[in-house]
């Protein structure tokens, strides 16, 4: 078993947590002004989603082919906020020779994905605005080694209630990752009830944070109802606290996870639970866009309303009407897993869950991740 580093602080139960979302970030050439292409994305194109873990395109992806069978899938190049260019232009180029361009006109932008196997580097440029963005990237036709990934979770109550085997949400992703044959080294800090500024004002992501130890992935989950109605506190803690540790603290490569919450059976101040959903999202689409470390939205928010409409708020939220039950633990673990081990996780394990009801929440999962 994993060595497994944890930092558990216990707290009066009280409303637990939550934070946002995602907008593929890649760096640029120019400044941050003259953007008009904020990043790459890998998108499925069945279902226009990007295909989380793998998207954001950054320096050093690896798309395995195998992994993604009979997928059509596109390199689609996202827009910085507010940007309309009239145009964007694609470059392509494979080491072992060989170069494609293509223009297109109107959005979707979008370039195929390869299928032969090379290290790529594209090159993205909005026509007649802005500085081009470019990434290099692998396909592959092979497995790559499954090498451990080192994850950071941070949050509340949302991340550390436990289901009835007494796992809370971090313990049930490396726990289904076992069960596949993976392995995630798992550190926990997660503090019942707390802002991620009030866990940082601790002093408990100290040691986490330091530099000591550097991470493939850092989750982060903020207070259940902050983001969407104190969306300044929730930014200022994000790019003016937490950001300037992201450098020394995530390996080449890593990203960030901002997690999207689900909104609260009792929406208030918001007058309905769609108001409240709709406020996440929006201000989460900002909060990615404006960090520029690579970030990704865990879209658990999302997935929490395909089920909520078919099955109703009970089949995932608690009597107390905020935490994650037994089933929404899984369906955050099987959505978290497939992000940081960048696969589908459709044919995880059924664990606790009868078969059914697992398949259920884990095709949920997988098409709220894009596959």
């Amino acid at each position: 078993m994993p060595f497994r580093r944890r930092w558990w602080v216990a707290a009066a139960l009280g409303v637990a947590a939550l934070a946002a979302t995602t907008a593929p970030q890649v760096s640029a050439g120019g400044t941050d002004d003259a953007r008009v292409i904020g990043g790459v994305s890998l998108v499925n194109d069945a279902t226009g989603r990007p295909v989380l873990g793998l998207s954001p395109v950054t320096d050093g992806t690896v798309v395995d082919r195998t992994r993604l069978a009979g997928r059509d899938l596109d390199l689609r190049a996202d827009l910085a906020p507010g940007a309309h260019p009239d145009g964007v232009t694609f470059t392509l180029t494979g080491a072992a020779g060989g170069s494609v361009s293509q223009s297109d006109p109107r959005a979707p932008y979008q370039l195929r994905l390869p299928e032969t196997p090379d290290t790529y580097t594209l090159t993205v440029r909005a026509q007649a605005a802005g500085a081009p963005v470019t990434v290099r990237f692998t396909v592959t036709g092979n497995q790559p080694t499954k090498t451990p990934v080192d994850v950071l979770f941070v949050g509340n109550s949302l991340l550390g209630t436990m289901n009835a085997a007494g796992e809370d949400t971090p313990r049930l992703v490396r726990h289904l990752a076992e069960a596949a044959g993976r392995t995630i080294d798992v550190t926990e800090v997660i503090h019942s009830g707390y802002t991620l500024r009030q866990t940082w004002n601790d002093g408990l992501l100290a040691t986490p944070l330091g530099g000591g130890r550097r991470y493939d992935f850092i989750v982060l989950q903020e207070y259940s109802t902050l983001l969407a109605t104190d969306p300044a506190a929730a930014t200022d803690t994000l790019l003016n606290t937490y950001a300037p540790t992201f450098g020394r603290a995530l390996k080449p490569g890593g990203r960030v996870v901002l997690v999207k919450n689900w909104a609260l059976v009792d929406p208030k101040p918001f007058p309905s639970r769609a108001a409240a959903t709709a406020a996440i999202d929006a201000h989460a689409a900002a909060l990615s866009a404006a960090l520029s470390t690579p970030n990704l939205l865990a879209p658990i928010g999302d997935a929490f309303e395909t089920v909520i409409a078919a099955k109703g708020t009970s089949y995932l939220i608690a009597p107390d009407g905020k935490h994650p039950n037994d089933a929404a633990i899984y369906l955050d673990a099987a959505i978290l897993y497939g992000i940081l081990c960048r696969e589908s996780p459709a044919g995880l394990a059924d664990l606790y869950l009868s078969p059914p009801a697992a398949a259920y929440l884990r095709s949920v999962a997988a098409a709220a991740i894009g596959y």
